[in-house]
């Protein structure tokens, strides 16, 4: 029994200093086991893990971070917004994290072959107020202000400005996917935005039409393209046609006539359709009791004569009904 327990003893006494040794031999290197960002230094030195993680973590990190929106393409650098990665406090903590065991600890670990699994992420450094201004930056470049289609009448006929979509940039969203990926080889993130659309577009603009007052005319256009040609009449001095722009804001066939507040109507009563009725079979309202309207008096036609409204042949009030809609805008030039 003395014999048995003096060669355990001699084989334990073995196995201690075997792992003392090799704990020795391992004093200046990592933990099996460890991983700094995904890469492997288990049995490196801290120098040669430092010159590992340099190659393979600091320098693809240190490259510009790529922006994209469609074909526009902006940059940001690791030194506008002060990245910085420290490769020592990554190596130092993938070295402690197998050496703060103590020595028992270590040798058990060793005999039994058990590694350490152990995770160190990135230590990186960044302002995130200059990566804020940075996105800001970016996203008031790209931002586009939405424009609606337009009419333009400064040469006396319509011109239709076309509409533009606009853009917004999402610089929240924006921001928190350019966190997630600063710590990653993706240089490449894709800017968060949104189309606006215009309120009215150039398809949606059909009839327009054009009084000149100076020529007792009226032109009806179908976008820029004029489709007819009619003779009017228009307010006289004492009560003119207002000039400006305004929309046909309501459709009556056969209306009935209502005097209008003014000095001229008091007494009037209304007229039912038919005969003598001022507005014959058709009315088309653009605003404060002003009209186009058909008239029996085609006599008046040619001249400023009326008490503000623009009067039109039967024939002509017909077709330019038959063809404006509600909201159909209308020009009134001097």
């Amino acid at each position: 029994m003395a014999i048995s327990g003096m060669v355990f003893a001699l084989i334990f006494s073995m196995i201690f200093a075997g792992l003392l040794i090799e704990d020795i031999a391992n004093a200046g290197k990592i933990s099996k086991g460890v991983k700094i960002a995904g890469i492997d230094v288990g049995g490196l030195t801290k120098e040669k893990a430092q010159k590992i993680i340099r190659e393979k973590i600091s320098n693809p990190l240190k490259k510009p971070l790529i922006l994209l929106l469609d074909s526009k393409r902006t940059e940001i650098t690791p030194k506008e917004i002060r990245l910085s990665i420290d490769e020592k406090k990554m190596v130092e903590e993938a070295y402690w994290a197998g050496r703060k065991l103590n020595i028992l600890e270590r040798m058990l670990r060793s005999l039994s072959r058990k590694q350490i699994r152990k995770y160190i992420p990135v230590s990186l450094v960044y302002d995130e107020d200059k990566l804020s201004e940075k996105i800001h930056e970016i996203a008031v470049s790209l931002n586009r202000q939405v424009v609606s289609a337009s009419i333009d009448m400064s040469k006396g006929r319509p011109i239709i400005r076309p509409s533009r979509y606009g853009l917004v940039v999402d610089e929240e969203r924006t921001l928190i996917d350019v966190k997630k990926v600063l710590a990653t080889k993706e240089r490449i993130v894709e800017i968060r935005a949104s189309s606006v659309t215009p309120e009215i577009t150039e398809d949606e603009i059909g009839k327009i039409v054009v009084v000149k007052l100076s020529e007792h005319k009226l032109y009806l256009y179908d976008k820029e393209e004029l489709i007819y040609e009619f003779k009017v009449a228009v307010g006289s001095p004492q009560y003119p046609t207002p000039t400006g722009k305004f929309s046909i804001i309501k459709k009556k066939k056969n209306p009935t006539w209502y005097p209008p507040k003014s000095d001229w109507a008091k007494g009037l009563k209304p007229i039912p359709p038919g005969p003598g009725n001022p507005l014959g079979p058709y009315w088309m309202e653009i605003g404060n009791g002003v009209g186009i309207h058909s008239t029996p008096d085609v006599a008046s036609l040619g001249y400023s004569v009326s008490h503000g409204c623009i009067r039109m042949s039967e024939w002509a009030a017909m077709q330019l009904f038959n063809a404006v809609t509600v909201g159909t805008p209308v020009f009134i030039l001097p």
